[in-house]
């Protein structure tokens, strides 16, 4: 039995186990932009933890994600499905809450991570691209927290919601030429840092705790396309001088998946090797 003495009126318990309480045996979860890059390491780390995942990605990706939730199921023995959803339509995200919903009884667990960039960000680009990522990464991110959160409030439990915002949501980042900054993905992000927080306020009466990370650059399918001269020069910006890598990013998200992140209510972490102290 747990001993707890009192301070004042408080109740001063003792630590219970940390093991214990880093897990997601049981629960239910989605990953959105789940096929690949950051993504795809929490979706295998939700399972690893025994979670039941979905794997969300584009329509057109459903081929990838349809491989990536088979993975899951044979290599942890959970379960996991495979939904294509445009996260910028409504009613893709209603369908794909119910199908969820019908797949795994409710949704315990979301980690919003689809997000886009377009090395060409610059004051100068087309209005239809910048549209294209503010879209994508802000309001996709509301339409998935809030018909999550909907459905987690209708079923009477709690749930944590964990977005993936940016370092950029802090900084505005300079273009590989250094002569331009970039503004539709700064805009997006720093949006989607305010929405995390501005859900958190509105969701945490239901025990639905609402939190972000913040990565700097890491490693991920998105980088195939560069040099390696853009490579060295983006690794040498940070005090660091190094990449991230997927294991550096997956425990933090499962950390505030997790009952050990209770406290956590609209909060953001970032992990960019020292890029915004500088």
């Amino acid at each position: 039995m747990t001993q707890a003495k009192s301070l004042n009126n408080l109740v001063v318990k003792e630590i219970t186990s940390v093991a214990a309480r880093f897990t997601l045996k049981g629960k239910k979860a989605i990953v959105t932009g789940a096929k690949g890059g950051i993504g795809r390491a929490t979706a295998t780390a939700f399972a690893e933890l025994g979670a039941d995942v979905a794997i969300v990605d584009l329509p057109a990706a459903v081929g990838e994600s349809e491989a990536v939730a088979k993975s899951l199921s044979g290599r942890f023995g959970v379960k996991s499905v495979a939904i294509g959803a445009d996260l910028c339509q409504e009613n893709d995200v209603k369908e794909m809450t119910r199908r969820v919903v019908d797949a795994f009884g409710t949704i315990d667990v979301v980690h919003s991570n689809a997000g886009i960039f377009d090395m060409g960000d610059n004051p100068q680009m087309p209005v239809g691209a910048f549209k294209r990522i503010v879209d994508v990464n802000l309001l996709g991110m509301f339409l998935v927290n809030r018909e999550c959160a909907e459905v987690m409030v209708a079923h009477k439990h709690g749930g944590s919601i964990i977005n993936t915002v940016s370092m950029s949501g802090s900084i505005v980042n300079p273009t590989r030429t250094e002569t331009d900054y970039m503004v539709a993905y700064t805009a997006s992000k720093g949006g989607a840092k305010h929405l995390t927080k501005a859900m958190a306020v509105n969701y945490i009466r239901h025990g639905i705790r609402i939190n972000s990370v913040s990565p700097g650059y890491l490693i991920s399918g998105a980088h195939a396309a560069m040099s390696q001269k853009d490579v060295d020069w983006w690794a040498n910006s940070v005090p660091i001088k190094r990449f991230g890598e997927m294991d550096e990013i997956v425990g933090i998200v499962c950390l505030l998946a997790t009952d050990l992140a209770t406290y956590f209510v609209g909060s953001d972490i970032i992990m960019d090797g020292g890029a915004t102290i500088t």
